[in-house]
């Protein structure tokens, strides 16, 4: 019975002074980041698209960042990588490629031919965001698709693809 009590006394002790410590300050409010489907985005089935109609046929995962009225005073920067990406070999060619559209602008493109052993792609580095007013929501939209180049891409069609998005913001008054 005194163990027990001893060491809820310590576990109380311990806790009191850790948590007296501890000067820092949080938002209660951050960007808000809502996604139309998740956060991952993957395809086992590449049917080759031509580059024109990638908007109506090529893999697509939509989100939302919102920054909300209590973030008028503070700089709000925003990072957006595509993470634990698993790509199958034969797919990290030209032909393969990806973009990123912010509010209905290319923000970001490329494809996975420099990926190598890599697995994650920086699609938009930490940028900051300058809204015109809040709360002010971005509309973001990645495309990820094997563009057709009229040559036979027949042994593409059933490689693997999956990765996750991955939003970070920072906030600094």
């Amino acid at each position: 019975m005194f163990g027990v009590l001893l060491g809820i006394s310590y576990g109380w002790y311990a806790y009191s002074n850790a948590e007296s410590s501890i000067k820092a300050s949080t938002l209660k409010d951050i960007p808000t980041i809502v996604f139309a489907q998740t956060e991952y985005i993957t395809s086992t089935q590449n049917m080759p698209i031509y580059d024109e109609d990638r908007y109506k046929y090529a893999n697509k995962n939509s989100f939302t960042v919102t920054l909300g009225e209590n973030l008028k005073n503070y700089e709000t920067g925003l990072e957006i990588i595509l993470n634990d990406i698993n790509i199958d070999e034969g797919l990290k060619i030209a032909n393969y490629k990806y973009e990123l559209l912010e509010n209905k602008k290319i923000i970001s493109s490329g494809d996975f031919s420099t990926l190598g052993d890599a697995t994650s792609i920086k699609l938009s580095p930490m940028t900051i965001m300058t809204p015109e007013s809040y709360p002010s929501t971005y509309v973001y939209e990645l495309y990820i698709w094997l563009s057709e180049d009229e040559t036979d891409q027949n042994n593409l069609m059933n490689k693997n693809f999956g990765a996750k998005i991955n939003v970070t913001s920072a906030v600094k008054k």
